[in-house]
């Protein structure tokens, strides 16, 4: 286990922008600017952002819904803020006797804030006082070890020394978690949840999903999809998971497993969700791509099947347009061109051109058409990732400056089949496996 003492975590105040909104793998709508879709990795974690449910806000619409995940989100805001006001009626510093007579009002608070960055990490914005906080609450458990404090013993990372004796409480842990994610420093976030999973069982669930999270910010989709998985055998509810799987599973070019969480969740979500629009377009695309080809008499099995997937694939584009205006009634803005979407217009809407413009066509044979580059797209995707961590890029890309062109992943030389983020994993999978099935 990671210390988990809060005051220790070395983390940077967080960093503002001016984007008005998150974007990662569920992301739907456009506000008049483009960004790469290509990968499917999250920016959420980054604080100083606006979440698109603010918008709801915004636009006046936040009562013209139930969406669960609005309440929630809104929930957790309110409580965030409450807690903040609280927190700044407490007097700053990290004395003994100051902590001592406010021990009532840091632990009430501290358990507020925690609470709201379990209902929604994206409705709680770090802050210096918050860091605070931080230490004044390490040092009442550390002072007064109030009820439910728990001890772990760790070994030293200096060689020869003691191994080291860590009091902690769940707020204790959650703080350091929180202080870890805000600050976007995923790698030992993902060891400190690691240990909170194991420690905390009623809410494993959801710290699963934010490790998860944290894998998606690192790009490693292979552990990221396991962790989401897991946490869908553990809260069915949270049918979110199945989209943002899909997202992934999409990204990677991996149709039926898309298929399935996409699936999952149209048949779940709130019919307000506003990730409905991207699946029910995931689905027109990922459903025109299974159509059999080749179906030359018109009462064939073959060509029944086939009428039976483009009426399918066709029903969930239109599906797909109506929750798009439903989504731009409620947050005032369209939903974005990514890559899903322009991939199902470019499927369903072909157009010819004439004297007065552009004409919408859409016939089966077109569609079939569109079905048959699809098919290609999915069975030669190239090579999407990492065969041992998942990542979908080489990590000597970290350090390299924007106008460089990105290190390509590293195939094997001897089969061409597989690719590595770089030569440590490529070693680790050889060793694993791969000298057992690779082939010139």
């Amino acid at each position: 286990m990671t210390d988990t003492k809060p005051a220790a975590v070395a983390v940077e105040e967080p960093a503002h922008n001016e984007e008005e909104h998150v974007h990662g793998p569920d992301c739907n709508h456009d506000h008049d600017h483009d960004h790469d879709h290509e990968n499917p990795n999250t920016e959420e974690q980054k604080q100083g952002q606006r979440n698109d449910f603010d918008l709801l806000e915004i636009n006046g619409t936040k009562d013209k819904t139930t969406d669960p995940l609005v309440k929630k989100y809104f929930e957790a805001k309110e409580l965030f803020a409450k807690a903040n006001e609280r927190l700044n009626e407490i007097p700053e510093g990290a004395e003994a006797e100051l902590v001592e007579k406010h021990k009532d009002e840091i632990v009430s608070v501290t358990k507020d804030l925690m609470q709201a960055f379990l209902l929604d990490e994206k409705a709680c914005q770090l802050n210096q006082r918050i860091l605070k906080l931080a230490e004044q609450y390490e040092l009442f458990v550390q002072t007064n070890n109030p009820e439910g404090t728990s001890t772990s013993t760790v070994d030293s990372e200096e060689e020869g020394a003691e191994q080291q004796t860590t009091i902690y409480t769940r707020d204790s842990v959650i703080f350091v978690i929180m202080i870890l994610w805000s600050g976007g420093q995923f790698e030992h976030c993902i060891q400190t949840l690691g240990f909170a999973i194991k420690e905390f069982a009623d809410i494993k669930g959801r710290l699963l999903e934010l490790r998860a999270s944290c894998y998606m910010a690192l790009r490693n989709f292979k552990l990221c999809n396991e962790d989401l998985e897991e946490a869908l055998t553990i809260e069915p509810v949270n049918v979110d998971n199945h989209s943002t799987l899909g997202n992934v599973y999409y990204a990677l070019h991996q149709a039926q497993d898309a298929l399935h969480h996409f699936k999952d969740f149209v048949d779940a979500a709130h019919p307000d969700s506003r990730t409905l629009p991207n699946a029910y377009y995931a689905l027109s695309v990922l459903t025109l791509q299974s159509a059999p080809s080749g179906a030359t008499k018109k009462k064939s099995h073959q060509a029944l099947k086939q009428t039976a997937i483009l009426k399918e694939a066709k029903e969930y584009f239109t599906k797909a347009q109506k929750a798009d205006e439903r989504f731009k009634e409620l947050y005032g803005v369209p939903t974005g061109f990514n890559e899903i979407k322009a991939t199902a217009y470019q499927s369903f809407q072909v157009r010819t051109p004439s004297r007065s413009g552009l004409l919408p066509n859409d016939p089966d044979a077109a569609l079939l058409d569109a079905s048959e580059v699809l098919k290609k797209s999915f069975k030669s995707p190239g090579i999407a990732s990492c065969a041992n961590c998942g990542r979908a890029d080489n990590v000597a890309n970290e350090t390299r400056s924007p106008d460089q062109k990105p290190k390509p992943l590293l195939k094997c030389a001897k089969c061409n089949k597989v690719a590595y983020c770089s030569r440590p994993c490529q070693i680790a999978h050889w060793n694993a496996s791969h000298k057992n099935t690779c082939k010139k």
